[in-house]
């Protein structure tokens, strides 16, 4: 209710409000779904830079503060622009995964070193769920101790 000069109160006319609709939920920021992506790692896998029982060892690294603009004294040392977020040794071989959410898109530079990475004869994978990064493990074979179901 408003308060009038006089002291007497006025009715606030009511609003109607549209109905709220949610046609799909909102996408997982790419931050909160690599953390998920590496609980799930650890729980299949190893904690990150261990061993598993079946000799996989997986990390992650993560240059994205940069945005794009690695600073020189990085670039000096080797360090480049569109590196894979995680990391997955098996077996002599090497297997990276780019995590992104639902909405995002590969850059320029993840995209030229993805294909240098394919050409190389590694594998890459775009993931954008928990499900999605453990069918890339199973798609490459790679052991883990199938703990997560139903994903």
């Amino acid at each position: 209710m408003l308060q009038c000069a006089m002291g007497t109160a006025l009715p606030r006319k009511a609003r109607k409000l549209a109905p709220l609709r949610l046609t799909e939920p909102p996408p997982v920021r790419e931050h909160p779904l690599h953390k998920a992506i590496a609980h799930a790692l650890t729980i299949e896998l190893a904690p990150a830079g261990r061993m598993s029982n079946h000799g996989v060892v997986w990390w992650s690294v993560d240059l994205a503060s940069y945005m794009g603009n690695i600073p020189e004294t990085h670039l000096d040392r080797g360090c480049v622009p569109g590196i894979p977020d995680i990391f997955v040794v098996h077996d002599g071989r090497n297997y990276m995964m780019e995590v992104k959410a639902s909405d995002g898109i590969l850059s320029w530079p993840q995209r030229r070193l993805a294909a240098a990475v394919i050409r190389s004869g590694c594998r890459v994978a775009i993931v954008s769920t928990v499900s999605t990064a453990l069918a890339a493990l199973d798609e490459w074979q790679i052991p883990r101790a199938r703990r997560i179901n139903g994903l």
